[in-house]
C-alpha cells in the first residue's frame, strides 16, 4: 500500500460523510471516520496516524490545538466550510529559527499574495 494517503474524518455531519464516501473511492486513500464523541478519539489518531484530519469549522469536534501539530510534523488539517464551499487548511511544520534573518526568509518562503475576498 505505497503511497496510501491516511485521512481522519472528524464529525458526523452530512457534508463530512460526503467527503469521506468520495475520498473512499480514491485508491490512494485510507478513510477512517470517527465519532465526535467518541471518548478514545485521541488514541484513536495514535493508532490510525493519519496525515490529514478533515473536520466540519462549524462543529469542531475536540481541541484540535498547535500541540497536536507539533507532535506530528507534516500533519494537514482541513476544516471544511459547507456554507461557503471553502476549506481551511493547517500543516505542522517544525523549523529552528535563530534570527531576525531567518525568521524573515521562513515568512517570504512560506507566504503568497493573500487578497481578502468580499462575501458577496
Amino acid at each position: 500500500m505505497s503511497g496510501v494517503k491516511k485521512v481522519f474524518i472528524f464529525g458526523n455531519s452530512l457534508s463530512l460523510a460526503g467527503i469521506g464516501a468520495c475520498l473512499k473511492l480514491e485508491n490512494n486513500m485510507e478513510v477512517n471516520c470517527v465519532d465526535p464523541h467518541d471518548s478514545c478519539i485521541l488514541e484513536h489518531l495514535e493508532e490510525f496516524a493519519p496525515q490529514a484530519i478533515i473536520f466540519d469549522l462549524h462543529n469542531l469536534p475536540i481541541d484540535l490545538d498547535m500541540d497536536l501539530l507539533r507532535r506530528r510534523p507534516g500533519l494537514l488539517m482541513i476544516g471544511v466550510d459547507p456554507s461557503s464551499d471553502e476549506v481551511f487548511v493547517l500543516k505542522g511544520q517544525r523549523r529552528k529559527v535563530v534570527t531576525t534573518g531567518e525568521l524573515t526568509q521562513l515568512i517570504t518562503e512560506q507566504t503568497t499574495d493573500i487578497r481578502v475576498k468580499k462575501r458577496q
